[in-house]
């Protein structure tokens, strides 16, 4: 019982962290993509000290209230399609032949931002992103795209090298 008040409280506490730095985006909206990476952030603790099913709670409940109470509505429907990517990376990690491993994460970010970007455009036909892909040259939403993937990438390293720098402290600690 004492493990599973410990493991809601600290996905209560990471949650409402997660969903104020979603917030945030509404105050600083020139980091769309920073502020859903940084709250994902916070999913790496609650993935090392907690159950899978609670870190997928959190990471559910977080997305919710980014929906709810988050004013870029942009910057929320990123969290909710690629906030979940710190839970997925140890799966990913563990495909066997390791050639498939950057495919892998290649094709999750594609089928990830498309689908948010065609439900933003035909979907809910946000304004503001519908009005700014109407006015950019193809060119340049190419270019924005590829510079999304090298995003990605930034964010799997950063994932990954945060880890271990909390499982080395965490070791450190007992």
């Amino acid at each position: 019982m004492k493990q599973q008040t410990r493991e809601l409280a600290l996905c209560g506490v990471f949650c409402a962290l997660a969903a104020a730095l979603l917030w945030m985006s509404g105050i600083l909206p020139l980091a769309t993509y920073g502020w859903p990476i940084l709250a994902s952030f916070t999913l790496l603790p609650v993935r090392e000290e907690c159950r899978r099913v609670y870190a997928w709670s959190c990471f559910a409940a977080s997305a919710v209230l980014g929906l709810l109470l988050c004013a870029n509505k942009e910057a929320a429907l990123v969290f909710c399609f690629l906030g979940y990517y710190p839970l997925l990376k140890p799966q990913l990690d563990g495909i066997l032949p390791r050639a498939l491993r950057f495919p892998a994460k290649l094709l999750l970010c594609i089928a990830a931002m498309g689908t948010m970007y065609a439900l933003i455009l035909f979907v809910f036909q946000l304004p503001a992103v519908v009005q700014e892909f109407s006015e950019t040259a193809p060119w340049l939403l190419w270019a924005t795209a590829a510079t999304g993937l090298l995003l990605f990438f930034v964010y799997d390293l950063a994932v990954g090298r945060l880890t271990l720098i909390y499982r080395s402290r965490r070791i450190r600690r007992r």
